[in-house]
């Protein structure tokens, strides 16, 4: 046995477990494990998870809001802002960028990774070159696959379906475009299925994106899916119109979803902030409602999109904060609402991006967090600070927090405690 980890509070199950690891993989999980390992880590009660998973992110456009700060804030606004700011990318700049946000999410758990990756006339194929050294260089710490990505419409461009194919030939894991912007939404859908069976690769789309009043794609990448035999390989970010619909709209929608193998990745950061502008009052919050999706079976999960751009001004990459901020948006407070949202991050995030298995389970790969806390609830509700970080039952990063009080020596705390004085 490689790595022992003992006395862990594991999700779903009562009281403190010992979970063995050899290789990269989990041998052992018993109440008390005898034998004995290479290295010992002591989880003193707290709670071990599986790691953390980032489906649907940027690298390529993260941390530029200092470039641009916004002006309206609309979505217009980042999308041609944006689009202008390409113009000045260059490799070592995407590169420096994207290994910033990589290696704080390696801190805070995040274990593997699907990053979107521009294409289009503007970048040609610069960020795949930025990118693709980096899914080896990393790997050590995170799985990062890369999405080639048409985020400026595929019609509207002549060459554009060639510079995707080229993208894909050099090492991309899956293809998408954002149809909404699109002169053509439906053959912009159709151009990626082509070019995802010819290169036999999973689609990702952002899906049903914003408040207009366009009627939602979701029904014909459902029908495109079955007709092209890709159940089980297509996952669609944003959905924020799925927000919109009756109950029996969405039961319906979500059975047709549940039969295609379709999966939704809600993004809560960027959602709310761009959704409902135009609300004077009873304001929307328009965030895809995965909760109700995970009740009707549909697989579902949660993550962060974009990190300091024109589209989400703020965040960190820390996927256990958005669990926070969706518990909060969709009223999840019970405890067996905060255990869905911990999948949304962990193993149902895993399984929405292709990778199966990624609960805490023996013959499983070993990514895991260590988080300092109790309880999932705990977890959800104030993402700790304090993590110990496995990728491939290998200990990689570990992050502490030290509090020091400056304190004089004689205080008085009769304020709240009138009968006491402490000395220190």
């Amino acid at each position: 046995m490689d790595l022992k980890i003992t006395n862990a509070i594991l999700p779903g199950r009562q009281g403190q477990w010992d979970v063995g690891i050899a290789g990269d993989r989990i041998t052992h999980i018993a109440p008390t494990l005898a034998a004995s390992a290479t290295q010992t880590l002591d989880a003193q009660g707290n709670l071990l998870i599986p790691g953390l998973v980032d489906g649907h992110i940027h690298l390529d456009k993260a941390l530029i809001l200092d470039r641009y700060p916004a002006l309206d804030g609309t979505f217009d606004e980042a999308l041609r802002e944006t689009l202008k700011l390409k113009q000045s990318f260059t490799i070592e700049d995407i590169q420096n960028r994207a290994r910033r946000v990589i290696e704080q999410a390696i801190a805070f758990g995040t274990t593997a990774m699907r990053t979107h990756v521009e294409v289009d006339p503007t970048m040609g194929l610069d960020a795949m070159e930025a990118l693709l050294p980096l899914r080896k260089a990393y790997s050590w710490g995170i799985t990062l696959q890369l999405a080639v990505f048409a985020q400026e419409g595929i019609t509207n461009h002549d060459g554009l379906r060639d510079q995707l194919r080229q993208a894909l030939a050099m090492g991309g894991d899956a293809i998408g475009s954002a149809p909404y912007v699109d002169p053509d939404p439906k053959r912009n859908i159709e151009t990626v299925f082509d070019l995802a069976q010819e290169f036999d690769c999973d689609v990702d789309f952002h899906l049903d994106f914003l408040d207009n009043d366009e009627p939602l794609l979701l029904p014909f990448v459902i029908e495109e899916t079955v007709r092209r035999g890709w159940q089980g390989r297509v996952y669609l970010g944003h959905m924020t119109k799925l927000a919109a619909l009756t109950p029996s709209e969405l039961e319906t929608l979500a059975a047709a979803m549940r039969e295609a193998g379709v999966s939704v990745l809600a993004l809560p950061a960027t959602d709310l902030y761009m959704m409902a502008r135009k609300d004077t009052h009873n304001v929307r919050r328009g965030i895809a409602p995965v909760h109700r999706l995970a009740e009707l079976g549909v697989t579902v999960g949660l993550a962060t999109n974009n990190v300091f751009n024109l589209f989400t001004p703020f965040g960190d990459g820390d996927v256990l904060k958005l669990c926070t901020l969706l518990a909060q948006v969709l009223h999840l407070g019970t405890v067996s609402s905060h255990q869905l949202c911990l999948e949304m991050a962990t193993s149902q995030a895993a399984a929405a991006i292709g990778i199966q298995h990624h609960e805490i389970e023996v013959g499983n790969v070993a990514d895991l967090v260590l988080l300092n806390v109790r309880s999932v609830s705990e977890a959800i509700g104030a993402a700790p600070m304090g993590r110990t970080v496995i990728k491939n039952g290998v200990v990689v990063a570990q992050s502490k927090v030290e509090q020091q009080w400056f304190v004089p020596k004689l205080v008085s705390l009769r304020s709240c405690c009138p009968k006491q004085e402490h000395e220190f």
